[in-house]
């Protein structure tokens, strides 16, 4: 890593003038600080679950240059990226006001809208796809893997459990056809949205730019809601019904209505938040298989849980 570091500072004339630093490291990622005198740099090394983020985010970049964090150089082969630092995050505001969520969602809407017609590019660097409309085989097949693990595997599921979500297929499908009839296109959905995940602006007019898109997928764009309205529950400690939430919800929406009208797109929204948990489900799990022992039984029940519930109401 240090000599890939080297080449790529040597490349752009950039001086390192400290040691680097290792703000966090997870079993899914591990990130690193690095001081020059062009100012901060960030590497990234991915779970070999997650390897193709590199490439989507270079290719991101060429698509929607003002709304990604470009990287400065990329590894592919080895889920490394070195990128600029862009200062604060929105999590860093601290803020309770919905403007702030509002913002987030709209302005990732935006950039969803501009990768539709970039599915093949996306799929092509290494993007995967969960188009609802094989949820209901792909949850059958999971089932399979589960039911046959041993049974001291934190990823194991008993006869019980696994009948009691294969009885859950039926609705799923029905998620599925519902999404389908209202005509909204598949786009990227970032599974992991949230104010630390976007960078503060440098100026009012300015776009928000996204990162960490290793969960991301190519599947229902309104899924990406899920995790951010969950955020806010739980940090206001609130239910759905509060009217900060519906705001947020009525501003993302809105920016969909040259697809729908706007009640034909709130018909589309609980559909399309069941199966963002099972696009949780997913990106977990690919990072689980490349997890140690004690990882996956701290996560792996984790994982288990946006399975067991996924025909659960959201709203």
């Amino acid at each position: 890593m240090e000599s890939w570091v080297s080449q790529v500072l040597a490349t752009f004339n950039i001086e390192q003038t400290g040691p680097v630093s290792e703000p966090r490291i997870r079993f899914w990622s591990v990130l690193l600080t690095i001081p020059t005198d062009h100012g901060k740099l960030w590497f990234k090394e991915n779970n070999p679950g997650q390897f193709q983020e590199a490439s989507i985010v270079a290719a991101l970049a060429e698509i929607a240059p003002e709304n990604v964090v470009t990287p400065l150089a990329i590894e592919p082969t080895r889920g490394w990226l070195i990128s600029p630092d862009h200062g604060a995050t929105l999590a860093t505001l601290a803020s309770r006001d919905y403007a702030l969520w509002a913002r987030v969602v709209t302005d990732f809407a935006e950039l969803q809208q501009q990768t539709v017609q970039h599915g093949q590019r996306l799929t092509d660097a290494g993007l995967a796809s969960l188009d609802p409309g094989i949820a209901g085989n792909f949850v059958s097949n999971q089932l399979l893997l589960h039911a046959g693990l041993p049974q001291e595997h934190p990823l194991h599921l008993n006869g019980e459990q696994a009948d009691s979500i294969y009885a859950s297929v039926p609705a799923i499908e029905s998620a599925a056809a519902q999404l389908n009839a209202v005509g909204v296109p598949l786009s990227l959905e970032h599974n992991d949205l949230h104010p630390n995940n976007a960078f503060i602006p440098g100026s009012s007019t300015d776009p928000l730019r996204f990162f960490d898109f290793g969960d991301s997928y190519w599947a229902h764009p309104f899924s990406s809601l899920y995790v951010p309205l969950g955020v806010m529950k739980e940090n206001w400690e609130t239910g759905y019904d509060d009217a900060r939430i519906r705001r947020v919800i009525s501003a993302y929406l809105e920016r969909w209505t040259g697809y729908a009208p706007l009640p034909e797109l709130r018909k589309a929204l609980e559909p399309a938040l069941q199966l963002g948990r099972l696009n949780r489900y997913a990106s977990w799990l690919r990072l689980l298989i490349h997890a140690d022992d004690e990882s996956m039984r701290t996560y792996g029940p984790h994982a288990l849980q946006y399975l067991q519930t996924i025909a659960d109401p959201v709203l």
